[in-house]
Formats: structure tokens, sequence, C-alpha cells
């Protein structure tokens, strides 16, 4: 015959002496809330991009400051190169005035050169109308002689042929509508049509 079948009271006990073969002050408790944190991807890009935007930031400063101290450069050439544009403009606008006050004059003096040729111009020209319209003596002077004080002049004709022909004249005679005004070394002046004519002597050069 087989063994005899184990009771449940046998099966307890086995389990118990089981039991109490393990110590619970030092066995290992786990939980899951006490897992340590590990560093993961994330945290190292939050970093870098903390330090990103604090260099970032760093980087805008200073580029607000070069900005400004190049603003303020610029505006101070601008001021510079306004003041020498208005100085510039005050020099030309003087050079202006003063070419201006030059041409004026020199127009001024053109005006009177031209009128001062004019009148030579008509001067001359009346002149030499004068001198063509001047009437001829029809006679010619032969000389200057003196009786009693008083002088005369000798007169012939451009015909005449022989001594007979000369006619002796004071001042205030006439001859051939001629009146004698005036007696000179060289010259005698006559009255002829409300003109006065120089008439030089034979011997002598023409007066002027």
């Amino acid at each position: 015959m087989g063994p005899a079948p184990s009771t449940d009271l046998d099966s307890v006990e086995e389990i118990g002496i089981g039991m109490g073969d393990v110590n619970p002050t030092t066995a290992p408790v786990v939980s899951d809330g006490d897992a340590a944190p590990a560093d993961t991807p994330t945290t190292a890009v939050s970093s870098r991009l903390s330090a990103l935007e604090e260099q970032q930031g760093d980087l805008f400063e200073e580029f607000q400051y070069k900005t400004q101290d190049l603003n303020d450069a610029m505006a101070a050439h601008i001021a510079e190169v306004a003041a020498s544009m208005a100085a510039l403009t005050a020099r030309m606008e003087k050079a202006e005035a003063r070419i201006n006050e030059a041409n004026e004059h020199l127009e001024t003096l053109e005006k009177k050169v031209t009128t001062v040729a004019t009148q030579r111009a008509r001067t001359a020209s009346s002149r030499a109308a004068a001198r063509r319209d001047r009437p001829t003596a029809p006679f010619l002077l032969t000389g200057v002689e003196s009786r009693g004080g008083i002088d005369y002049i000798g007169v012939t004709p451009r015909s005449a042929t022989g001594l007979a022909d000369i006619r002796f004249m004071a001042i205030g005679d006439q001859y051939q509508g001629w009146t004698l005004s005036g007696i000179s070394e060289r010259f005698a002046t006559f009255k002829v049509r409300r003109e006065t004519v120089t008439v030089p002597f034979s011997s002598s050069d023409p007066a002027p």
C-alpha cells in the first residue's frame, strides 16, 4: 500500500516555515516615487537654449550701443558737411555778387567807350563835312605890309599875271565877298557866309 495523503495542516506548516526564513528588516524596499533623476537630452537642450538666449541678449545690447555710436558719428558728420556747404554757399554768393558788380562796371565802361567812339566819329564826320563844305578862298595872300601903323595884306586873284593885280586889304575890308577879320604872322582870317575861314600866306604852309 502507498503512503497516506498529507493533511492541510502539514501544508500550512511547510508554508509557514518557508516564510519564516525571510527577514523583513533586511529585505530591500523598492518604491516607484524614489527613482533617481537621469540627465536626459531635454535638460541639455534647455541649458543650451538658456545660454544662447543670454548670449543673444548681450549681442543685441552691444549692437544697440554700436548703432547709437554710428548714428551719433553720422549726425556729427552730416552737421559738419552742412556747415561746410553753408560756408561754401556764402562764398559763392559773394563771388557771384562781385562778378555781377564787375559785369555791371564793364557794361558801364563799354557804354562810355561806345559813347566816346560815337562822339568822336560824329566829330570826325562833322570836321570832314566842314572841310568839304568849307569855302575855298578865290585868291592868294602875298604877305603883310604896315602903313601908318596899320597892317595890310596883299591879295591877288588866283588868275593874276602880274603885280598890278595885287590889292591891299586892312581889317574890315571886303574882297569878292570875303571880309578880312584878322591878321597873324602866317595866315589871315576871313568871314564868309557866316563862317570863319583861315587862309595862309602863299609863302607859308597851310594853317591848321
